[in-house]
């Protein structure tokens, strides 16, 4: 039989041995015990399979967006700057006559948004400085992990002259932090 350094047997001899005798040596549990060890051992996977379960609080829905609109131009004295949270919702077919209507002449849907917060803010003074914004919002936690739009818009003389022309989406992560929202003119 081969020994290791300190003259006890390998883990290899002594399997040998117990294969040849016919009970391995480290089996002394009862018969009726190994399916309760196995259960035990299937409960123990189960809950270890729950352990990427997110169990922490939901947050306060009432929440602070904070931020600022910059702007690339001067903005004249008088403009409006308008910051929307918009939730966006799914497409909505507007109502009309109800067999009447030949298919190709049905009204086109229309995305329907839900307004979650506003500010406003009329400038007294041209300015190409930033303009600060906050204003409260209410959005559980799953509405924030889908995201939330942010729409900015700036109206001179009743004509909207700035906005957002990409995507500025507050999610549950960057909702705490400040926003930096550039407009762009409108073409």
């Amino acid at each position: 039989m081969k020994t290791n350094s300190a003259d006890q047997p390998s883990f290899v001899a002594l399997l040998a041995r117990a294969v040849r005798a016919g009970k391995p040596r480290w089996s002394s549990a009862r018969p009726g015990t190994r399916g309760a060890a196995f259960l035990v051992g299937a409960l123990a996977l189960v809950a270890a399979g729950c352990a990427h379960l997110d169990t922490t609080p939901a947050g306060n829905p009432d929440r602070v967006l904070k931020g600022a609109v910059n702007f690339n131009t001067t903005v004249p004295a008088g403009a409006e700057v308008v910051v929307r949270l918009l939730e966006p919702g799914g497409f909505e077919r507007p109502r009309g006559p109800a067999n009447d209507v030949p298919v190709a002449a049905q009204p086109t849907p229309q995305r329907t948004e839900r307004v979650l917060g506003e500010f406003k803010r009329t400038l007294s003074a041209a300015t190409m400085q930033p303009v600060p914004f906050q204003f409260e919002y209410r959005a559980e936690d799953a509405v924030l992990r889908r995201g939330l739009n942010v729409d900015v818009r700036v109206s001179v003389d009743g004509k909207v002259r700035l906005r957002t022309i990409s995507a500025h989406v507050v999610t549950l992560a960057s909702s705490p932090f400040s926003q930096e929202i550039w407009v762009q003119p409108v073409r």
